[in-house]
């Protein structure tokens, strides 16, 4: 029995669906009639990952931006396929999109003017490790989508700034995961604002923030009591604030020394100095 022989078109569709990008490009020059079926899949997909592939044929790279209209999810980290110009296209024909990921990409900070008048659905960016991201792109990513995104990944965006990202959090009550990583302009005070305007967060990542304290981390475990993971390798932070976290089963990455050597280092700490 031949492919094109299976009763409907929706079970070719879904068969379309597990095969890898230059498949999709060798099954549409098989025929016309597989051609439009390829061209009617680009037009519905809904989930469009292509972040474990360095190389794509310029056919397909051609292709996708111009029929991809229904993507909801779209993932290009790690790769280096499409220009900026694609992927504006993308997000401009894309008005479903909430789940954006252009993590380690190399592009221009216009890259995402069309995502603010596009996509007014989107809850997850991660743009983690994008040198080109700028004050003024995070600033208008919140301004113009208050209380939408629940996911956020900022790691090792260093052309941003702490107040950029006090801004963003401020406008952000919907956050159940923010990354920070990386982020040596992050001090105390954005934990207080996290804590405070994020009731719904749930994992929060400042791992290699070397200004974060064990000052910050009271405070935000003071008021933020909905954690549930916190990464803080490469902080300067002690068990002193990790504790109280620790006690309500937060998961922290750092190591947990054993207990009679947290108390014999809090002796050694509390000893009097004595004048030389």
């Amino acid at each position: 029995m031949h492919l094109l022989d299976l009763p409907g078109d929706d079970v070719i569709l879904k068969i379309i669906d597990y095969l890898s990008p230059q498949d999709w490009l060798n099954f549409r020059c098989v025929s016309k009639q597989t051609y439009f079926l390829v061209h009617e899949y680009f037009k519905y997909m809904k989930y469009l990952d292509l972040s474990h592939h360095k190389v794509l044929p310029q056919a397909l790279c051609q292709v996708l931006p111009q029929l991809c209209h229904s993507l909801k999810v779209f993932k290009i980290s790690n790769s280096k396929i499409f220009n900026d110009e694609c992927i504006k296209t993308i997000i401009q024909n894309n008005h479903n999109l909430n789940h954006l990921d252009l993590s380690n990409s190399n592009l221009k900070n216009g890259t995402l003017q069309p995502l603010v008048v596009n996509c007014k659905k989107l809850e997850k960016i991660l743009l983690k490790n994008c040198v080109w991201l700028t004050v003024g792109a995070i600033e208008i990513l919140a301004f113009h989508f208050p209380d939408t995104i629940k996911v956020a990944d900022f790691s090792g965006c260093t052309g941003i700034s702490e107040a950029s990202i006090i801004l963003f959090v401020k406008r952000q009550p919907k956050l159940t995961s923010l990354s920070l990583s990386d982020l040596s302009c992050l001090q105390d005070e954005t934990l207080v604002k996290i804590s405070q305007f994020c009731p719904q967060l749930m994992y929060l990542d400042i791992s290699r923030c070397c200004r974060i304290t064990d000052s910050g981390i009271k405070k935000f475990a003071e008021y933020c009591h909905t954690v549930r993971t916190l990464k803080v390798d490469g902080c300067e932070v002690s068990e002193r604030s990790l504790s109280w976290l620790r006690s309500r089963g937060v998961w922290i990455d750092k190591p947990q020394y054993p207990s009679y050597l947290l108390h014999r280092l809090n002796q050694i700490q509390t000893w009097p100095r004595t004048q030389l």
